[in-house]
């Protein structure tokens, strides 16, 4: 019975982390698209910033070609919501209003975080991995 059991965990735990919708390998075949709402220092419409400059640094990391496509919080929302965008920075902090339509990546300076779709975990496993060994003060 322990054999079983056994063997189960193990059949079950090669496919993870689940990525539902093949975000992370689309970024790959593709490009890493990520929305970004201004909020000076964090993002601006000039690819510039302390997250923008961190997020490239995780493409890079990853070897993915990164697109960032501006837009209003409301509207990159709806984007990462329909899975359009993989990831949303712009200065978001750990409360954010956006918490209940958007997952949140792990905190990269104690406060602030990154949203993704909800249910992701391949990509947010990757991007989790780099915040952890990029952390700011």
């Amino acid at each position: 019975m322990k054999f079983y059991v056994l063997l189960a965990f193990l059949v079950t735990a090669c496919n993870f982390p689940k990525d539902p919708e093949n975000t992370f390998e689309n970024a790959q075949e593709h490009q890493l698209k990520i929305g970004v709402t201004e909020n000076i220092p964090f993002t601006n419409k000039n690819e510039e910033g302390k997250e923008i400059d961190f997020l490239k640094e995780f493409g890079r990391s990853e070897k993915l070609e990164t697109e960032f496509i501006f837009g209003s919080e409301s509207d990159l929302i709806e984007k990462l919501e329909k899975r359009e965008i993989a990831i949303l920075a712009g200065g978001f902090e750990k409360n954010t209003i956006w918490v209940k339509k958007a997952g949140l990546s792990r905190s990269y300076d104690s406060i602030h975080v990154f949203l993704i779709p909800k249910g992701e975990n391949k990509l947010l496993q990757h991007l989790e991995l780099f915040i952890h060994k990029n952390k700011q003060p």
